[in-house]
């Protein structure tokens, strides 16, 4: 197997207070039996159901973390106007933690599970 990458959305905050996001790639180099990206240090994860219908006020992360969803569709808007559809394979990095932040929405029918995992604030994507 050769190199290749994850992409990652980084949610973040401007200079201004507002958000936006970029698109980042993780490294995965072979190890074992696949690949794999270099260890990302971080203090835990939280598990979180949404309901589909859920419409969330503008609001920061709580604090530097990685977002999954396992099942279910979302949407993120950040302050630039820019969306994001967020089902399983679309991770994120939420690093708004002041100013503005995002909104997130549900989409379709079916609840959303997120794991959020904790990551330190030295731990850089590619």
């Amino acid at each position: 197997m050769s190199v290749q990458t994850q992409e990652i959305w980084r949610i973040f905050t401007r200079a201004d207070g507002t958000s936006s996001m970029e698109k980042l790639q993780l490294t995965l180099e072979p190890q074992g039996s696949g690949l794999s990206s270099k260890r990302l240090d971080g203090t835990g994860a939280v598990f979180k159901r949404l309901p589909h219908g859920m419409a969330a006020r503008w609001h920061t992360a709580p604090r530097r973390q990685m977002g999954y969803t396992v099942f279910g569709e979302g949407e993120i808007e950040t302050g630039d106007g820019q969306k994001l559809v967020v089902k399983p394979g679309v991770v994120t990095l939420l690093e708004d933690l002041t100013g503005q932040g995002h909104l997130t929405r549900g989409r379709g029918n079916v609840d959303r599970l997120i794991v959020f995992v904790a990551v330190n604030d030295d731990v850089k994507i590619d």
